[in-house]
C-alpha cells in the first residue's frame, strides 16, 4: 500500500509577523522546521525509520500542532504494519487539517490494510474531492475495488491515475491486475508488459504474469516467469508457490515436493505458522502449501477447472501432507 507524499501541505501555527520578518512563538523559524521535515522525509524514502522518527518528534516538541510530522509518525507505522498505530496518527493530524488529501488518502490507505474497505473508500473519496488528481487516492479507491472483486471499478480508477502518470507502476501493474480478473488475459500481460518495460526488476510483475500463464495452462511461460522473479528474490514464497503449482499440473509432483520443502525452510526461518487446520479438524495435517488455497480460490472465481484442483488435492494427499483419517 502506497503512503502518500504530505510535502506540499505545512502548518504555520504560532506565527507572529514583525515588519516583514518571520518569528516563531516556539522559538523557531518556520523555514528550520520545514528544513528538518524535508529532512525526516528524506531519511523516510531512505527507509531509515529511527532518524525520520527522531526529527518529527523534534519538530513535535517545538510546535505540537505541525500536522505534516504527526502524519509522518503515522507513515512509518503504517510502513512498518502497525495500522492501528498509524491511523491514531492520521486522526489526530486530520483533526488539525482537515481538508489535508493526503492526510486522508493515507488514512483510507490504512483502514484498507485492516480490512475497512467501505470506510477506507469514504476517505479516499474524500481525498479527490479535494484534489482530483492525486494518484495515491486513485490507486487507493481502485485497491479497495480489487479488495472487493470489483474490477470493472478498480479499471476505471487505475485508468485515471494513468492519464495523470503515465509510468506510475502501480497503476500500470493494477490495471493488468484488473484485466486478469476480468479474464481478458492478452490485455494483462500487455499491462504487465508495460510495467516491466519500465521497471524489469518488479517481481511481483513477473509473479503477476507468470498466474495468468498457470491460468491459460501454459505451465513452461509460468515457470519462466517465476523462475525470473526467483533470480531477483530467490526466497520469494509467491513465485515459489506458484511454480509448485505449476509443476503439480504438469504431474511433476517430485519437483513440487521439492519447491514444497524450499518454502517451509524459509517460512521456518522467518518464525511464521503457517497451519490453517485446526486440532479438532479429522484430517491429520503437517503444513498445507498456501497456493492450494489459492487453486481453491481460482476454482471458485472460475478461473480453472475441477481437474487442477483434483491434481492439486491428488498431490497432497500422495505426498503425505495431508492424511484422510
Amino acid at each position: 500500500m502506497k503512503i502518500s507524499c504530505m510535502h506540499c501541505w505545512f502548518g504555520f501555527l504560532g506565527l507572529v509577523l514583525f515588519s516583514g520578518l518571520v518569528v516563531s512563538v516556539y522559538g523557531l523559524s518556520v523555514n528550520e522546521k520545514d528544513q528538518m521535515y524535508y529532512a525526516a522525509e528524506s531519511y523516510f524514502t531512505q527507509g531509515n525509520f529511527t532518524q525520520a522518527m527522531n526529527l518529527y518528534d523534534n519538530i513535535l516538541e517545538i510546535d505540537p500542532a505541525y500536522s505534516d510530522a504527526i502524519a509522518g509518525k503515522g507513515a512509518i507505522y503504517h510502513r512498518m504494519g502497525d495500522f492501528s498505530t498509524a491511523i491514531e496518527y492520521y486522526n489526530t493530524a486530520i483533526a488539525l487539517n482537515s481538508t489535508n488529501p493526503y492526510f486522508l488518502s493515507d488514512k483510507g490507505n490504512a483502514l484498507l490494510a485492516i480490512g475497512l474497505d467501505n470506510e477506507a473508500e469514504q476517505y479516499l473519496k474524500e481525498s479527490l474531492d479535494i484534489l482530483p488528481t492525486h494518484v495515491d487516492a486513485l490507486n487507493g479507491i481502485a485497491n479497495v475495488y480489487s479488495f472487493q472483486r470489483n474490477y470493472e471499478k478498480e479499471l476505471v480508477y487505475r485508468t485515471s491515475a494513468v492519464i495523470i502518470e503515465q509510468d506510475n507502476q502501480e497503476a500500470l501493474v493494477g490495471i493488468g491486475n484488473s484485466y486478469a480478473g476480468l479474464k481478458d488475459y492478452e490485455n494483462a500481460i500487455l499491462y504487465y508488459d508495460k510495467a516491466l518495460n519500465l521497471n524489469p526488476q518488479n517481481v511481483n510483475v513477473m509473479i503477476g504474469k507468470g498466474n495468468v500463464f498457470l491460468i491459460l495452462k501454459d505451465y513452461d511461460n509460468a515457470i519462466s516467469q517465476y523462475d525470473r522473479a526467483l533470480l531477483a528474490d530467490p526466497d520469494n514464497v509467491n513465485a515459489l508457490q506458484g511454480k509448485s503449482q505449476a509443476y503439480v499440473s504438469l504431474g511433476e509432483n517430485g519437483k513440487a515436493v521439492a519447491i514444497h520443502q524450499q518454502i517451509e525452510m524459509i517460512k521456518k526461518n522467518t518464525e511464521k505458522n503457517y497451519n490453517i487446520i485446526d486440532d479438532s479438524s479429522p484430517i491429520e495435517t503437517k503444513k498445507i502449501p498456501d497456493w492450494i488455497r489459492v487453486v481453491f480460490k481460482w476454482f471458485s472465481d472460475d478461473l480453472i477447472s475441477e481437474d487442477e484442483v483434483i491434481k492439486g488435492l491428488k498431490f497432497l494427499i500422495e505426498t503425505g501432507i495431508i492424511k484422510i483419517s
